[in-house]
């Protein structure tokens, strides 16, 4: 179901209620009783409302699973186990996501007069017959255990769930219920109720929509269609009293509201900062499930807009503390919107030179980088004074955040990380700043990057959060749009990470220590290890990260001096870098991408002198970091270093060393890692899916392309990989390949869109057409291409419009071309649709695109041909399209269009002569021809003096077309057009296109 919300809601949703006034009714509505009174009390009287039922179209799997569950009722039933018919609901959230067109896989069913877990008990036994597999399709997959989850009122846990996973679904059993209150207690008792009383004890309208499985339609007793279509948050009863009996529903609300892009209802704001609400928040409520809360927004797609919401809502102080501590210390938020409105901005700019490309490299890291975010205020903060600290005690704003919201220990160790290292960080940054004599120091900025890292490699989200401090501590606010204050503080930083890059530190934690305390102390004697063993370990890998600078300069001056040939040095150097080199052989190429091109090529040369000379051999991690030099229009390589990766590797792989390489040290090792959720179409084995997948909106792009920033080396890599492949490894091995195939074509950025499609159409071109056809792998590309060819201008800029369209359609005919026979009907169909949804409507979106129309026509002739006489269906439109290029007087300004124009022509007559011979059609492709050759002959005339190549060139194309269609006439004159002979009479100069006629007089 794809339309906007909007007029889904218009088109399809009566809204009937006494606060709000309806708009035009379009279904029909059941009301069961007149409207609710403007406040409802507690449990203590009835509500009455209205009710507003609407419909949605299921999924398969979703109506698989109704039809099970109703079974499951119809059985409960007739056995007379439950008090009164069984009535399912599913609940909240699905239904909520169901409007909105977000896929989802979680499912709440509400039963009417049953507990949830006697009924999932009930559903699991159910599902154990013969009859009932068989007939609702159950595999042994399809279900899973079930698992019960049992009440906790003290933490607002009201509900006993049974939880079970059934059809792929997550599914959520629970009663309908209604809460009661006694006066000596703050906790509900829990009592079997109504939909309108259970919707009505929900956080808010929105989520409180029923789907009933038995009507088949949507029940809304809150008003919650009409608040989902103004794009409002508000609770069904009245706020305080909401908020009081659950106070997560505060957070749930704001997660609600950012995740929706929603308004929260004024009133419900006002009662969201009640001090009352907001101490029972930071009392009542598990620090566990604030922690969920809290990590559902800042892994959603919009945790700006959630932070922002935590600080108006003035909610950072129920959030963000120690409950277990009194009299702590309370952090200035006064500029908390600095810190995370920065990150927000930074995380606009992915690029790998940008600051956010450089210290943000994962999902996993943006998210820690939200949390430093949201910390910010308490980096600042006075640790208090106590006389039994120990020197390794948790900083305070590592406590709150361990305490606060139950931060696993990994992002608790970088919340202690940053704050210890901060003052550090930014002396560094300073000294780079200011122009200090040491910052080319390369051992002292390496040594201090080692020192800061953590096991889990955090020190760039360290150096993240020392610039989010420091923009919080100096600037007064973040404007939008552009600041000199704003660009001076972010250049600062820029300049200290490029100086980073330029000193080529950012791997060095990878870097393996050169000696341990053991050897150490053996190789002095025996002496026994101390303190002193630590500074001392150090100094080795501080001297390696000094002399490989060095001889990196030497290798950079030799190279530079003589660009053309390899770098060159004297033995003692060579000798010297092979032993930097060490058994891995892997310290020249640590990360590409942050290399100038030209260190990279002197690395590459240095590395090509050492197999050469010494004979050794590269490791695989080596060689496939290799692969991603070979292409020389990557940013990061030149020509020369490209040639020189390649004849290296060349040297090194042959045969079977090469098909081993590929799939196990390539495919396997390294890109299968990256790529294994790149795309829903396929299996986690790189198979195609035999069901169709409906994309989650929900899931942020980043998180599906965080490859980009891992690895934008991948690119280079796949792309050689393929060029290396043989058809029999193809054969063998192609899911390794689809995952990342798909990744590149799916991508986002239009360049890497672009590269993706020439790589595939390489893999087409390799890959065996019993492969496309029998695998599903075919289907899948064309699903994922055919919309490609909508990217046309003005929306896509002309150049990248053709670059992605050229190899795009290329893609497709080889798709065409490997479906059967000429005469089988699924290829013909094929190449009916590249015409159709691709050549005429791209031709009709932009025929005054003269390149684009130039692809367009070059593809025409591809799929011509390969229809062959069914071309003859889609005579009349291909003529009609030609018609308007060649008869155009200005196309022969740029003759690469009327030359592709042309050859589709003479395509055409080849193919359907049958059907154009004897017909008007050959008057109109004489008539075509005619007055293409009278605009080029008056072009030739004019511009004699500077006519081109491809004016001749084109005028022979011409000429070789009407030979073509003068052969449909040679033995039979009858079947010449009637009108050429008239038109060689008044205009001689097509006598030259048409020379038999005029020799036939």
């Amino acid at each position: 179901m794809k339309r906007n919300l909007d007029s889904f809601l218009k088109d399809h949703h009566s809204l009937t209620s006494n606060s709000t006034p309806s708009p035009k009714v379009k279904v029909k509505v059941k009301v069961k009783v007149p409207g609710p009174p403007a406040k409802v009390p507690r449990s203590k009287s009835k509500s009455k409302s209205s009710m507003v039922t609407t419909t949605f179209q299921l999924t398969s799997k979703e109506q698989q699973l109704r039809r099970l569950l109703l079974d499951v009722a119809k059985e409960i039933d007739e056995s007379g186990k439950a008090p009164e018919p069984i009535v399912l609901r599913w609940a909240g959230g699905w239904v909520r996501d169901k409007l909105l067109d977000i896929q989802s896989h979680d499912i709440d069913v509400a039963i009417n007069a049953m507990t949830g877990v006697t009924f999932a008990q009930a559903m699991c036994d159910y599902c154990e017959r013969p009859e009932a597999m068989s007939k609702h399709s159950i595999g042994p997959a399809d279900i899973g255990s079930l698992h019960n989850v049992a009440r906790n009122p003290e933490k607002s846990k009201h509900l006993e769930t049974a939880m079970v996973k059934m059809f792929g679904l997550d599914l959520d059993f629970v009663n309908l219920r209604k809460e009661t209150y006694t006066e000596d207690s703050r906790n509900p008792q829990m009592e079997f109720g109504t939909a309108e009383e259970d919707a009505r004890r929900r956080d808010a309208t929105v989520n409180a929509l029923f789907y009933n499985l038995h009507d088949d339609r949507v029940e809304d007793f809150t008003g919650g269609l009409a608040d989902m279509e103004a794009k409002i948050i508000r609770t069904p009863l009245e706020p305080f009293q909401t908020f009081m009996d659950d106070p997560l529903r505060v957070l749930r609300l704001v997660r609600f509201a950012s995740r929706l892009q929603f308004t929260i209802d004024a009133s419900t704001r006002r009662y969201m900062a009640d001090p009352k609400v907001l101490e029972a928040l930071r009392a009542k409520i598990s620090r566990e499930r604030v922690g969920v809360e809290l990590e559902k927004m800042l892994k959603g797609d919009h945790p700006f807009e959630a932070l922002q919401l935590i600080h108006e809502l003035q909610l950072f102080h129920a959030i963000f503390t120690d409950p277990t501590q009194e009299n702590l210390p309370v952090p200035d938020i006064s500029r908390w919107a600095v810190a995370y409105t920065c990150l927000d901005e930074l995380l606009k700019d992915r690029d790998s030179t940008s600051i956010a490309g450089r210290l943000i490299t994962s999902t996993d890291a943006t998210y820690s980088a939200w949390n430093l975010a949201a910390l910010s205020p308490w980096m600042t903060v006075e640790e208090p004074p106590h006389p039994r600290r120990k020197a390794n005690a948790l900083p305070l704003v590592a406590i709150v955040s361990r305490e606060g919201f139950k931060a696993p220990n990994r992002l608790s160790s970088i919340v202690a990380a940053s704050h210890r290292n901060r003052d550090e960080i930014l002396k560094l940054k300073r000294a780079v700043c200011n122009g200090e004599s040491y910052i080319q120091e390369r051992d002292r900025f390496g040594m201090a990057i080692r020192k800061w890292d953590t096991p889990a490699g955090t020190w760039r989200l360290q150096v993240l959060n020392s610039l989010l401090v420091e923009a919080l501590e100096t600037l007064t606010a973040w404007r939008q749009g552009e600041s000199a204050e704003q660009s001076n503080f972010l250049a600062g930083w820029k300049s200290f990470l490029d100086h980073l890059a330029k000193l080529d530190v950012y791997e060095v934690t990878t870097l393996e220590k050169l000696l341990d305390g053991g050897k150490l102390a053996k190789a002095l004697g025996g002496i026994k290890p101390g303190k002193w063993t630590g500074p001392a370990l150090d100094v080795p890998e501080a001297f390696y990260l000094k002399i490989q600078r060095s001889l990196f300069i030497f290798l950079l001056h030799q190279h530079s001096t003589n660009h053309n040939m390899p770098a060159t040095g004297s033995d003692t150097v060579l000798g010297a870098l092979k032993g930097l080199l060490g058994p891995s052989n892997t310290a020249l190429l640590h990360d590409v991408s942050d290399h100038s091109e030209l260190l990279t090529e002197a690395a590459v040369a240095s590395l090509s002198i050492l197999c050469s000379k010494y004979r050794i051999t590269l490791d695989q991690v080596t060689l496939v970091k290799l692969t991603a030099v070979t292409d020389p229009q990557d940013p990061w390589t030149t020509a020369q270093a490209a040639a020189a990766a390649s004849k290296v590797l060349s040297e090194h792989l042959e045969g079977e060393s090469l098909n081993e390489f590929i799939t196990n040290a390539v495919l396997q090792k390294h890109l299968k890692p990256l790529f294994m959720k790149s795309s829903s179409r396929i299996t986690a084995s790189g198979r195609p899916s035999q069901y169709d997948m409906v994309d989650d909106r929900s899931r942020p792009v980043i998180e599906v392309q965080s490859w980009r920033t891992q690895a934008p080396w991948a690119e280079a890599t796949i792309q050689w990989t393929v060029n290396m492949s043989t058809t029999s490894l193809i054969k063998q091995h192609w899911p390794l390949f689809l995952p990342v195939l798909l990744a590149l074509v799916e991508s986002e950025s239009t360049k890497t869109k672009a590269r993706g499609l020439m790589t595939t159409r390489e893999f087409m071109n390799r890959c065996p057409a019993q492969v496309l056809q029998n695998t599903g792998i075919g289907r899948v590309f064309a699903d994922v291409i055919f919309p490609l060819l909508l990217y046309l201008p003005s929306v896509t800029p002309e150049d990248e419009s053709t670059t992605i369209l050229m190899p795009a359609y290329d893609v497709l005919i080889k798709l065409a071309q490997a479906t059967g026979d000429t005469n089988s009907i699924e290829r013909r169909r094929l190449f009916d649709k590249i015409l159709r949804d691709g050549v005429f409507a791209g031709y009709f979106h932009a025929s005054q695109h003269t390149r684009v129309v130039r692809v367009l026509l070059q593809k025409a002739t591809a799929v011509i041909n390969g229809l062959g006489i069914y071309t003859t269906k889609h005579l009349t439109p291909l003529l009609s399209m030609v018609s308007l290029v060649m008869t155009d007087p200005f196309a022969v300004s740029y003759p690469p269009t009327l030359m592709a124009a042309t050859q589709t022509m003479s395509a055409i007559i080849t193919n359907t002569w049958p059907r154009i011979q004897g017909t008007e059609h050959m008057e109109n492709v004489a008539r075509i021809l005619s007055l293409c050759w009278l605009n080029v002959s008056e072009e030739i005339e004019h511009e004699a003096s500077r006519t081109s190549a491809d004016i001749n060139t084109l005028s022979q194309e011409l000429a070789h077309a009407a030979r073509i269609l003068q052969a449909l006439w040679d033995h039979d004159a009858s079947e010449r057009p009637a009108k050429l002979s008239e038109a060689l009479k008044q205009e001689p100069r097509l006598s030259t296109l048409f020379p038999k006629m005029l020799a036939e007089g």
